[in-house]
């Protein structure tokens, strides 16, 4: 009887270290950030919201900072994922040139991030939140004006057009001066004003500018009744929006990536315009924006 119960002793004492040991088996707590700005607040709430009712746990790091906070807060495992741009990651954080092709880019970023970084880059969603030109939706259903080539065309006939636009936009070389070598259009300077991007949208709907840049999903462009010019010579570069997650998280977590490529398929360019429109037009929080999508796709009750 002794021995029976110095065995049962011995087993218990075993599972019981066995138990102690377990902690390096417990899954990690995903750290989500965004950066600090409506589009980005609302992409970091809709993932955190979605994986936590698929039972993940999360950290919730948005409103972080820019991109430059957010880069070395990753490779320093200070935070798991968020969401970042290709073209930002291209030029910014490779030096590359501009890329204007959404599939080159993305594929570019994807094997640097993963040979150099041990990030992987997940699938990313067709909005395109780079410059745009924008035009009243009357004046170019009037003028004939859909793609930036009509624009072009419609100045070379003589008519005048007055441009707003921000300082950056005007200094640029993937602004104004490659705009014009790109399409063999010439603005009059006389008739471009320099202003802050948000103003800019104030003084298109105010009728004080005939074309004013901006950026493509900005909620303003569908809240105020603009068209974007098509790109149709595809000039400006490419910022199409993805999670980025470290390795070591998709290992810990194998259906992560799968789930996560829920997402970004829903992203259309005039989705994440209503989305951001809903906050900046409309004063929703993105909390509750990003809790209505995810309900209004059933990926939350």
């Amino acid at each position: 009887m002794k021995k029976v119960l110095i065995v049962l002793l011995i087993m218990m004492l075993v599972v019981s270290l066995a138990g102690c040991g377990g902690g390096s088996d417990e899954k990690p707590v995903i750290k989500i950030a965004s950066k600090p700005w409506t589009e980005q607040l609302i992409l970091g709430s809709m993932t955190i919201q979605y994986l936590e009712a698929k039972g993940y746990e999360v950290e919730d790091r948005t409103g972080l900072g820019e991109t430059a906070v957010l880069r070395p807060a990753i490779h320093s495992d200070e935070i798991d994922m968020y969401w970042e741009y290709t073209g930002t990651a291209l030029m910014v954080n490779m030096k590359e040139e501009v890329v204007t092709d959404s599939v080159e880019c993305y594929d570019m970023v994807k094997a640097w991030d993963e040979e150099t970084n041990n990030i992987q880059w997940l699938d990313y969603a067709l909005a395109n939140n780079t410059y745009t030109l924008m035009m009243r939706n009357e004046d170019t259903q009037e003028k004939g004006i859909q793609t930036i080539t009509d624009l072009a065309e419609y100045i070379k006939a003589g008519n005048e057009v007055r441009l707003g636009s921000n300082i950056d936009f005007i200094e640029r070389p993937d602004g104004l001066d490659g705009l014009e070598a790109k399409y063999n259009i010439k603005f009059n300077r006389d008739l471009i004003s320099s202003m802050e991007v948000g103003l800019t949208y104030e003084a298109l709907k105010n009728d004080q500018l005939d074309v004013a840049m901006g950026f493509g999903t900005d909620g303003r462009i569908a809240a105020m009744n603009f068209t974007t010019l098509e790109d149709d010579e595809a000039f400006f570069p490419v910022y199409n929006p993805a999670p980025i997650v470290r390795k070591e998280i998709l290992e810990a977590y194998p259906d992560l990536e799968a789930d996560l490529n829920q997402l970004p398929a829903l992203l259309g360019e005039k989705v994440l315009q209503e989305l951001n429109k809903k906050v900046d037009v409309d004063g929703l929080e993105p909390e509750e924006v990003a809790e209505a999508f995810l309900k209004e796709h059933n990926l939350i009750d």
